[in-house]
Order: structure tokens, then sequence, then C-alpha cells
């Protein structure tokens, strides 16, 4: 019994990482478009901008820091797609970066048709992410800590929660410096809405993937 819990929980975290990759790349490519970024990366950004280091490497701090402080607060909401999620997708968006940067024409040189491309296949990739790893309950990363506490606090859904927390990511991280325009806004006002009717959808993906039942969906197992 001991090995098929063992078993189980490994298949789980397993089926976490893919989402990490897909949602460091969506969020480059949200950013390549310079009309602003997610609130999460824009916060990341102002680090960045504050600290003179890549956003990876900011990305990478910042969820260090989420993690061990909501470790020691909120344990429920921490497990292992939160530490997949802090310490891998910082060092993905950089190795992305390597690739995309000699290839990847200046903003200043993009078509305004170019850009709304950018924005759409950014964010579609960021939220089939997020829409995917979070029914597997196994941890989260930081801006979806943040909007579930948010929730808790306001007795609404994940999708309220979130747009909250990147409402308050989003002004700090200008605070700080970031640039910002219409796709933060897009994310600020639409990411919510959006993951809080995907989800529901793709719970039975996520899973089969994760190899779950309902009943296995609580994060601090």
């Amino acid at each position: 019994m001991e090995n098929k819990k063992v078993i189980s929980y490994l298949r789980r975290c397993l089926a976490i990482v893919p989402s990490v990759p897909v949602a460091a790349l969506g969020v480059l490519l949200f950013v390549a478009a310079d009309w602003g970024s997610d609130p999460l990366t824009t916060f990341e950004i102002g680090l960045s901008n504050v600290f003179n280091v890549q956003l990876g490497t900011a990305s990478l701090a910042f969820e260090g820091i989420v993690f061990i402080f909501f470790l020691l607060v909120r344990r429920d909401l921490v497990n292992f797609g939160t530490l997949i999620w802090c310490f891998t997708i910082g060092p993905f968006m950089n190795l992305f970066s390597m690739f995309l940067n000699p290839i990847m024409p200046e903003a200043s040189e993009l078509s305004i048709a170019a850009k709304v491309g950018l924005i759409i296949v950014g964010s579609i990739l960021i939220i089939i992410s997020l829409s995917y790893y979070i029914p597997i309950g196994l941890g989260y990363q930081a801006s979806d800590i943040f909007a579930f506490v948010c929730a808790d606090i306001v007795h609404k859904s994940y999708g309220v929660g979130l747009m909250i927390s990147y409402a308050i990511l989003f002004v700090l991280g200008v605070i700080m410096g970031a640039p910002w325009g219409i796709g933060t806004l897009v994310a600020v006002l639409g990411f919510g809405k959006i993951i809080d009717w995907l989800m529901p959808i793709f719970e039975p993906f996520s899973y089969k993937i994760a190899g779950m039942s309902s009943i296995e969906t609580t994060c601090g197992e």
C-alpha cells in the first residue's frame, strides 16, 4: 500500500513538470511584444530592474522566498508543485531566452499584427499551463498561492483571487519601474475568468495524466 502511495505521488509530481516550460515560453512571448507582461512577470521585471539581474534570476529568487514563507505559514498551499515552479521557471526562461533572443526581432521592428500574435500565443500558453496544473493540487506557484489566499479572504473563486493578486503585483511592479501595457491589463482583467472557466474542462485530462481520482486533490497530501 505504501509503495502504491509513493508511486501515485511521484506520478502526480511528474505530471506537473511539463506545465513549467510551457508557462515559461508563454511569458517570454508575452513579454517580447513589449506591450507589458503578465502581472507576476511585471513585478519580477521590477525586481530585476531594482537589483540589476536577469529576469529569470529575479523570478528564481522571488519564487524561492515565497516558497519558504508559505511553507511556514500556509503549508496547505505548498508541495512539490511549488518547488518545481519556484526553482525551474526562472532557469527555463533564461534557457528559452538564449534561443529566442538571437532570432526574435526587436519589439520596435514588429508589426502590430505580430505583437498581437505574440500576446495571444503567450496568453494561451500561460492559461493552458495554469488550467492544467492547478487541478492536480500538489502545490502552487507564487501568484497562484497569492490568488488562493485572496480568494479565501473574499470568499470567492480562484479566478477572482487571481484578479486581485494580479492587480497588487501589477501596481508593485510599476512602482519599481517595470513597463506595462495593454497586455498587462488583459492579464489582470481576463486571465482569472478564463482559467475559472477552463479548469473544470482540463480537470479530467489533468487527473488522467496524474493518475488521480477526484478525491486526491488535497494539496498537502
